[in-house]
């Protein structure tokens, strides 16, 4: 039995969400519906949820406000947002799960099949990833944003500007950095290249995600030299678009 709380201040948007939730979800659940953060703190700590599906926009108190008030948890979080570009980026950026309203619902299973997956992982961690996301929505500017990099050693932080490129070797990706070992993370390439798209990332091949800052140079065979000292061969699928891409940095 998996114990789901629901906190949304808009009661349609909770009952649609348990009846999606009861009608798709193979797993048993039990649920439990709170109107207002402020009710929530007080259900959470009686309750005990597993998994927290989350309202960003409230009055009074948004969805992280509510989590900073609580200050430490065990149970999983998943937000749930009407579009917001910003806010979507800085989740992302820091490997949280959401859903977007309208809730679809192959996007609702396939985010608690995660959650089901995952629930044995150390509630530390959970932590550390919705300080990260916190921190990021404070930032100004998005490019000041840290990215979460999960690995079966832990959870890293790191500025985008200090990622050299990203190789990918099947369904994982491993980082290259300028300012510590490589990490090896289970998630596709195409992930990554969609998180950090407006980041000055190039998918010069199918494996590899270079960092245009960290290019040194363009030799003749189509080998871009990056900062590392490392060559990375340009697939010539892409070779127009990555050329168009270097050259109006150029030109900047």
């Amino acid at each position: 039995m998996t114990k789901i709380l629901l906190v949304d201040d808009e009661p349609d948007a909770c009952e649609m969400l348990q009846i999606l939730i009861t009608k798709h979800i193979r797993t048993p659940t039990e649920i439990v519906i709170c109107n207002s953060p402020e009710q929530a703190i007080k259900v959470i700590a009686s309750f005990k949820p597993e998994l927290l599906l989350l309202d960003i926009e409230m009055p009074n108190m948004n969805g992280f406000d509510l989590l900073n008030r609580i200050g430490s948890w065990d149970f999983d979080v998943i937000f749930t947002t009407a579009y917001d570009k910003y806010a979507i980026k800085a989740i992302r950026f820091s490997a949280l799960d959401y859903l977007l309203k309208p809730i679809d619902i192959v996007d609702l299973q396939n985010a608690v099949n995660r959650h089901i997956v995952k629930k044995d992982v150390q509630p530390q961690l959970q932590q550390q990833l919705v300080s990260n996301l916190i921190s990021n929505l404070k930032q100004k500017d998005q490019n000041d944003f840290k990215l979460a990099i999960s690995t079966s050693e832990g959870v890293y932080f790191s500025d985008p500007r200090n990622i050299i490129r990203l190789e990918g070797e099947g369904n994982y990706t491993r980082f290259f950095f300028s300012d510590r070992k490589p990490l090896l993370v289970a998630k596709v390439i195409k992930d990554y290249e969609e998180i950090l798209q407006g980041y000055s990332f190039i998918r010069i091949h199918k494996s590899y995600l270079v960092n245009r800052h960290h290019i040194s140079q363009m030799d003749k065979d189509d080998m871009l030299r990056l900062s590392d000292g490392s060559h990375i061969a340009i697939s010539r699928r892409r070779k127009e678009d990555v050329m168009q891409l270097l050259n109006a940095r150029e030109k900047k």
